[in-house]
């Protein structure tokens, strides 16, 4: 009785021990430990990470549906990828990832207001085979790109430079902020290869002494197989619209190219707009009407008038008058009355708006952009202010409906798109006192369209600039008064064959004729 083959309980109790611990332990290897890093809620799928790959709490993957429009509403249910806030001088904080089967999607918050695309440090660096061995070596990674935003410039972990084009990487605002979203093309291939080779990787942010995660290895994450992906407005006029508003910086009066105007043409044939605002033309409102009756398609019943150096409206409904804003030094904004009656059953007032560009920091006698674009904003609050308080230059009746649209070219200080929607004036000494734009003294309504067939709210891209896609162009309107039906920013380069061929459209039309993309906003009267 001795040995363990005369005791039948003996035998069969150590088998049932060996039996529970090993059916524990391959219960323990599928399950595995949140993964949805430090901080998260736990919603997002997760994975077992592949063997080997060292990522910070393992492997996510989230399918959603994200539209990068600057505002981040669409992220609100997912869950958050990892929580790093209050260490850094910039303070790397919060961490979302998302993916579509076209793109990944990244929203990062920082501990302080940025311009993401200037003056800083802050990098990105994508393991996008998880293989630690391969590319450059970086936070335990090793990152097949390096994205310096600051920069504007990447490298392959082969040494190769590329650009934001390269990549198609689209971030959003492009004003200063503390919470981004960001875009990459997953069917990229820089230099030849496929950037993202394989359905996992890890992801990893630095500034300066600060990085995301603390840890090594970077934040795993993997392509689940998905078809989610966000509605995309149409080219089509809703019934319910009365009045089309197509605004449009033409780029250095290309409308006058001879090799460019085929392109122009089958945009405006395409959205059959109402009413056109362009920016950026040097010829005058006589000849701008010459070359929209002769080479553009527009009828010849149409009225044209032009304010400052560059701004021209087009109009099916009679132009009754115009006025100057002044703004900062040689960039007024124009006002032009329109006689609507027979789209909305009254006037309508335009005002069309091309601040300066870029962020120059200016000099002793000079002012900065940020400084001019605030003059110039301030001056059209006050044009508002003043049309709402009876004293505008139009004698417009109360709750005239007004559209204010334009190449804002907002790429510094928020408070520019603040003011302008707000009317809270900057500089009172020069325009007065600060008043509500709206007729009910509300704000107005910024339209923020997106794109066709693209999850973008982007309205200027070209590759010849180091700069990235941005959101420039926008389209404000008294909502108390007038309802927008619909609304698109229209990009020919994505769109489906059968779309294109259904309007009438090629697919390099919006890349040859500007390196702006034309906003169509759909409006009726409340």
């Amino acid at each position: 009785m001795s040995s363990r083959d005369d005791c039948p309980f003996a035998f069969d109790f150590a088998r049932f021990v060996s039996l529970a611990l090993f059916g524990f332990l391959l219960a323990f290897s599928l399950v595995g430990c949140d993964s949805t890093g430090s901080g998260g809620d736990g919603n997002g799928d997760t994975s077992d990470p592949p063997p080997g790959s060292g990522a910070v709490d393992g492997f996510t993957s989230q399918p959603a549906p994200i539209v990068v429009d600057g505002e981040g509403d669409d992220w609100a249910g997912l869950s958050m990828r990892y929580d790093d806030t209050g260490d850094g001088s910039l303070d790397l904080g919060r961490l979302w990832m998302a993916h579509t089967e076209e793109h990944l999607f990244l929203r990062l918050t920082v501990g302080q207001s940025i311009d993401l695309l200037e003056e800083n440090d802050l990098t990105l660096y994508l393991d996008t085979d998880n293989d630690p061995t391969t590319g450059e070596a970086a936070l335990g990674l090793g990152a097949e790109l390096r994205w310096s935003f600051g920069e504007r410039t990447g490298r392959l972990g082969t040494g190769q430079t590329v650009s934001h084009e390269d990549i198609g990487i689209t971030p959003l605002p492009t004003v200063r902020a503390e919470t981004f979203e960001i875009a990459l093309d997953r069917a990229a291939e820089p230099g030849g290869p496929a950037l993202f080779s394989g359905d996992s990787l890890r992801v990893g942010l630095s500034s300066g002494g600060d990085r995301l995660p603390d840890e090594e290895g970077g934040l795993g994450y993997r392509f689940s197989a998905t078809e989610v992906a966000p509605d995309a407005p149409s080219l089509d006029r809703p019934a319910a619209s009365d009045l089309r508003l197509f605004t449009y910086n033409v780029q250095q009066n290309s409308i006058f190219d001879a090799e460019r105007q085929p392109h122009h043409r089958r945009l405006l044939n395409a959205t059959a707009p109402d009413v056109v605002g362009l920016q950026e033309v040097a010829s005058s409102a006589a000849e701008t009407e010459q070359v929209a009756e002769g080479d553009l398609d527009i009828p010849d019943a149409w009225s044209w008038a032009k304010v400052g150096g560059d701004l021209v409206v087009g109009s099916r409904y009679p132009i009754e008058g115009t006025h100057t804003i002044p703004g900062a030094e040689g960039t007024p904004s124009g006002a032009f009355l329109l006689d609507a009656q027979e789209a909305l059953g009254k006037e309508l007032v335009v005002v069309l708006m091309h601040p300066p560009c870029c962020n120059f920091e200016g000099g002793p006698d000079e002012l900065s952009r940020d400084e001019q674009r605030q003059l110039v904003v301030d001056g059209v609050a006050a044009f508002l202010r003043d049309v709402k308080q009876g004293k505008g230059p139009f004698g417009v009746p109360s709750e005239t409906p007004i559209v204010v649209t334009g190449d804002m070219n907002f790429v510094g200080d928020p408070q520019q798109p603040h003011t302008l929607r707000t009317g809270e004036i900057q500089n009172t000494d020069e325009f007065g006192e600060p008043a509500a734009p709206d007729w009910d003294g509300s704000s107005l309504l910024d339209t923020n369209p997106r794109q066709t067939a693209a999850p973008f709210h982007i309205t200027w891209t070209t590759s010849e600039s180091s700069f990235p896609p941005g959101r420039l162009d926008y389209t404000y309107v008294t909502d108390s008064v007038l309802e927008v039906v619909h609304e698109f920013v229209l990009n020919t380069r994505p769109l489906p064959d059968a779309e294109l061929d259904a309007h009438g459209l090629q697919r390099k039309d919006t890349v040859i004729a500007s390196d702006h993309l034309p906003l169509v906003v759909d409006l009726t009267l409340r």
